[in-house]
């Protein structure tokens, strides 16, 4: 979980130095603070039967479930050879056979489709169950709300999981909720809600392995957990709305804290020192091949376009 983490870590920092070169079209949302709660995540789900949706920041989602960090990398760099050959970009990545179903740049709208992997799971009797990874900026969302709704009535395999960072985009959940106590609004539908703390890795994994057990047996389940946003809404964001203690050098980091409970279990110190190196150059030498590759043009849209019309038939 360290390694995985560390290097989703450093494949988010080698994107956002891509960025500064010009690298990226468009914008790059990092999941920077959430790395160890969605590897807790992906820990307790199986790729072969499992389907999860993520929203706008859902780079190391998709890395936690198992994806080619290279075709990732090439996705989000907007090269041939990335998940969608480059032409879907940083916030619409693709990796069903790795159980990522999609992520979406609509906020919200992951969740419905989730909802929709977990009744096509139910009714193949698959044994499965869907996913969707959101933010307490979406919880307001009707389509939210709805799918919650729906999840119950149908006895739904899905399991709700809102990753709060106290912030929807740059407006505080304190201020954009009547009541903050998400957990409560979940249970009000009849799903199982439950809270887990992302900066424990232990309680993480041990929340997200109840979850996915009782999801599977068509009881949908909610799960909050606690994550820091330690970069902007976006990457190069004016931060300026953001509390002090949610600055990087004052918040505590959740890769940190899972680093100092393994050298104060025995690890050594220069062991963690040479996994987080190996993952750092790992990610570097990644996202340099991907820069290297050819950027999708003009030709890979037209031909995108025209399977796109013989699929419509």
């Amino acid at each position: 979980m360290f390694g995985k983490a560390c290097f989703i870590r450093a494949f988010e920092g080698a994107l956002a130095r891509a960025y500064d070169a010009g690298e990226v079209p468009g914008l790059v949302h990092l999941c920077t603070g959430a790395e160890v709660a969605e590897v807790a995540l992906a820990d307790a789900l199986d790729p072969a039967v499992d389907q999860v949706t993520g929203s706008h920041r859902s780079h190391g989602l998709v890395l936690a479930m198992g994806a080619d960090p290279l075709a990732v990398a090439k996705e989000i760099l907007g090269r041939i050879g990335g998940l969608s050959d480059g032409l879907a970009g940083t916030q619409h990545l693709i990796a069903p056979e790795n159980g990522f179903l999609t992520s979406n740049g609509i906020v919200g709208a992951q969740v419905p489709l989730a909802a929709g992997a977990a009744l096509t799971a139910k009714v193949k009797g698959a044994g499965g169950v869907g996913v969707a990874v959101f933010g307490d900026g979406a919880a307001n969302q009707g389509a939210v709300l709805e799918s919650m709704n729906l999840a119950v009535a149908l006895e739904l395999p899905v399991l709700f999981v809102m990753e709060n960072n106290g912030f929807g985009q740059s407006t505080a959940s304190t201020y954009a909720s009547g009541s903050t106590s998400f957990t409560q609004r979940a249970a009000s539908f009849g799903l199982v809600a439950m809270q887990a703390d992302g900066f424990n890795h232990i309680e993480s994994q041990q929340v997200f392995a109840q979850a996915v057990k009782k999801a599977r047996k068509n009881t949908p389940v909610f799960v909050e957990i606690s994550v820091p946003r330690l970069d902007g809404h976006y990457y190069g964001d004016d931060i300026s709305y953001m509390p002090e203690a949610h600055m990087k050098d004052t918040y505590d980091d959740p890769l940190h804290v899972m680093r100092q409970f393994l050298e104060e279990s025995g690890t050594s110190a220069s062991v963690l020192e040479s996994i987080m190196l190996k993952q750092q150059a790992r990610a570097v030498q990644v996202v340099a091949e991907a820069s290297s590759a050819i950027k999708t043009g003009p030709l890979e849209i037209k031909a995108w376009h025209q399977s796109l019309e013989a699929v419509r038939g």
